[in-house]
C-alpha cells in the first residue's frame, strides 16, 4: 500500500512541474509572451528616439534662424521688405 500511495504523490508532483501553473510548460510560455513583450518595447523605444530627433531638429536651438529664414526665402522665392533687389541683365545669347 505504501509504495502505492508513494508513486501516486511521485506522479502527481511530477504532473504539476510540467503541466501545472508555474511547470516546465508555463514558463516556456511566459519566456515565450516576455520576449514578444521585448521586442516590442525596443520597437517602440526606436520609434519614441525618431521622433525625439525629429522634435529636437525643429527645435530653435538645433536650426539657426538666419539659415531657416535664408532657406525659406529662397524656396518660396520671396524678400524680406528691407531686402535690396538688385536685377542682374540677362546672359547674352550666342548667335
Amino acid at each position: 500500500m505504501a509504495p502505492t500511495i508513494f508513486l501516486a504523490l511521485t506522479y502527481y508532483f511530477g504532473w504539476n512541474a510540467i503541466h501545472g501553473k508555474s511547470g516546465l510548460e508555463a514558463q516556456a510560455d511566459q519566456r515565450t509572451q516576455l520576449q514578444a513583450a521585448q521586442k516590442q518595447a525596443d520597437a517602440t523605444h526606436q520609434r519614441l528616439v525618431m521622433w525625439q530627433t525629429k522634435v529636437t531638429a525643429l527645435s530653435g536651438q538645433a536650426i539657426q534662424p538666419d539659415m531657416l529664414d535664408e532657406e525659406s526665402r529662397e524656396v518660396l522665392n520671396l524678400s524680406d521688405p528691407n531686402d535690396l533687389v538688385i536685377d542682374l541683365p540677362g546672359a547674352k545669347s550666342a548667335k
